[in-house]
């Protein structure tokens, strides 16, 4: 089943205005996305919020999915409102050992191969970030983008990654510039669905949680936060490795 989380961001309060869904909650609901009924929920939000921004998509069964989603080594966070998905965003680990091109970003990016070269521990990309269409208040999309945004940073942490890639549309660059200190990796790229060019960003995860601490209190990140994120995403930490063209396969630990 999906798992909840011990997550709790640091903000008074999430205005109910006219129209939110959000009420007189203070937070979103994180979880870990493993029902299968769970996961399509996410995959079909992911469609529709392609299809919103102009992405030419289209699903015989609702959903916008990629062989990256069935890996051992990916993982769904959801966010909920009051029992409703309203975003997602998707994990994808890469061991030391493994090529780029187990990455979904491998291979639009060639400058990734010289910088995953010099870089001594594990890699996670950050992609696929959807919202709800339907929520149209700007404050509340905000919140919430930056709510996935921080639960990918402590899932790196859990996962004691050496660097985050985020696959993000050229809108988000200075967001994630100024907020982590991330810089592009070589020159946007055709990333699928492909419709719209996608700048790649990457920084370390020692330069992230510098930054974020430094910027803003809503970034910050428990203990307690980091130690249930490493129990929830346990199943990708422990697989040793996933199939790939180029990769060799093993048995998940």
């Amino acid at each position: 089943m999906s798992t909840p989380l011990s997550f709790r961001p640091r903000q008074d309060t999430l205005p109910p205005d006219e129209g939110s869904w959000h009420g007189d909650a203070q937070s979103f609901e994180l979880r870990v996305l493993s029902k299968e009924s769970d996961v399509s929920d996410a995959t079909a939000l992911r469609l529709r919020a392609y299809q919103a921004i102009g992405y030419d998509v289209s699903s015989d069964n609702g959903k916008y999915t990629d062989r990256f989603d069935a890996l051992p080594t990916t993982v769904l966070l959801g966010a909920y409102d009051q029992g409703r998905l309203v975003g997602s965003v998707r994990l994808c680990f890469n061991h030391p050992w493994q090529t780029v091109s187990s990455l979904p970003c491998g291979p639009y990016y060639p400058a990734l191969k010289e910088v995953k070269s010099k870089v001594d521990g594990a890699l996670v990309e950050v992609s696929r970030l959807s919202i709800e269409p339907g929520v149209s208040n700007t404050s509340y999309r905000t919140t919430l983008y930056a709510f996935l945004v921080r639960a990918a940073l402590t899932a790196a942490q859990a996962a004691e990654v050496s660097m985050l890639l985020i696959a993000t549309r050229p809108d988000w660059v200075k967001f994630y510039k100024y907020m982590l200190g991330f810089q592009p990796i070589g020159e946007p790229a055709l990333y699928p669905p492909g419709d719209f060019k996608i700048t790649l960003l990457g920084g370390s995860l020692k330069q992230a949680e510098t930054r974020q601490k430094l910027q803003n209190r809503f970034f910050k990140i428990t203990p307690e936060e980091v130690a249930s994120m490493r129990v929830a995403i346990q199943p990708a930490l422990a697989a040793s490795a996933v199939r790939d063209d180029d990769d060799k396969v093993a048995v998940p630990a």
